[in-house]
């Protein structure tokens, strides 16, 4: 993104500089279709805030998390970044910073940088808040209890992708209100993802063969302790295994031909 120059202020010293996102809030930032409002819900340290205001993907922005030194942070660079007055902040747990907005609505809800465990619960509390505002994602751990809390709320994945940052691998997610016949996602969705499952991108082969070694780990765990205290969690986890498998002779197919 092309650097722009905000005007001095009496207490700078230099003129401010955008901050250039990495590639996984750069892929983020692309999901977020120009909109009314966004609502950046972890906010943290504000950057990916202030890369939707600097690039017009939304008129105004929610800045919320949890933690007020977090959100000291973010309130400073965007202040800082000359885009405070387009700002909301807010101190607040989870979807309930919608409060902050007006009519407590965002067309746009940004999940980003936390456990599947995590934003599982946000997305449960605070369903009744999204009133079919779209949904981008970016679970660090647990995606299964992502996507299952996306069904749960009465949406479904439209996208998901890997994205590689500084050589860590990253997956995100965007969703939005099902249809009215729309079919529940399988085992094997729930725990590979259904859109990567259909699309077989080729820089899901990292990913898949990452967590392959992983389940093959736990597994060969599990064989070393009584079987009987690790029976459905063992039979869970191959089955995991097996999926992954699949998915990965499917790439490796499609690949060829």
């Amino acid at each position: 993104m092309p650097e722009r120059n905000v005007p001095f202020s009496p207490t700078s010293r230099r003129t401010p500089r955008f901050p250039k996102p990495d590639a996984r809030l750069r892929a983020a930032a692309d999901w977020v279709a120009p909109c009314e409002i966004c609502a950046d819900i972890g906010c943290d340290h504000g950057r990916f805030g202030a890369t939707l205001l600097a690039e017009n993907r939304c008129k105004l922005l929610l800045a919320a998390d949890i933690s007020d030194p977090a959100l000291h942070k973010a309130r400073t660079r965007l202040s800082t970044l000359g885009l405070s007055n387009r700002t909301v902040f807010a101190l607040a747990d989870g979807l309930d910073a919608l409060d902050a907005l007006p009519g407590g609505l965002a067309d746009t809800v940004c999940i980003l940088g936390m456990g599947g465990d995590t934003i599982a619960g946000i997305l449960l509390r605070g369903a009744n808040r999204l009133r079919g505002a779209t949904l981008v994602l970016g679970a660090q751990t647990e995606l299964s209890l992502s996507r299952t809390a996306i069904q749960r709320i009465g949406y479904r994945l439209t996208d998901e992708c890997i994205v590689n940052a500084g050589g860590r691998l990253y997956l995100l997610m965007r969703a939005a209100p099902a249809p009215q016949d729309a079919p529940e996602y399988t085992e094997r969705e729930l725990l590979l993802g259904p859109r990567l499952l259909q699309t077989l991108p080729e820089d899901w082969s990292p990913w898949l063969t990452r967590k392959r070694r992983l389940l093959a780990q736990a597994i060969a765990a599990m064989n070393a302790s009584p079987r009987e205290q690790n029976a459905d969690r063992l039979a869970a986890t191959l089955r995991e295994l097996n999926y992954t498998n699949d998915a990965l002779l499917a790439l490796s197919r499609n690949k060829k031909g």
